[in-house]
């Protein structure tokens, strides 16, 4: 069994396809963000507010989970490693007020 406190020398493609996973979940938040400015004449600030959440959402996503992955990407696949449930939870939170703030924009135009 390797030793988990020795970095290892190659980190396989694993903590990689999961960092490439993570940025194309802050591009999608980034497209989301930009799809709500059609609606921003109509309902003014409340688009800014809303654009803003999501591009803060994708901004802290991309940067979090990549300094994440760097710090375990090393020591993988070492037991004990924790999951990305704090990611995972406030990734399903933004769709979902995402989501809401989709259906407000459909039903209010």
């Amino acid at each position: 069994m390797p030793d988990p406190t020795t970095p290892r020398a190659d980190g396989g493609l694993q903590p990689e396809r999961t960092s490439l996973a993570w940025q194309r979940t802050a591009i999608s938040f980034v497209a989301a963000s930009l799809l709500f400015l059609r609606w921003a004449t109509q309902h003014g600030p409340v688009i800014a507010v809303v654009v803003g959440l999501a591009a803060a959402t994708a901004m802290w996503i991309f940067f979090h989970t990549r300094t994440r992955l760097r710090r375990i990407g090393r020591l993988f696949p070492a037991p004990g490693l924790e999951p990305a449930t704090t990611e995972v939870l406030v990734v399903c939170a933004a769709t979902a007020a995402l989501a809401a703030a989709a259906l407000w924009v459909t039903l209010a135009s």
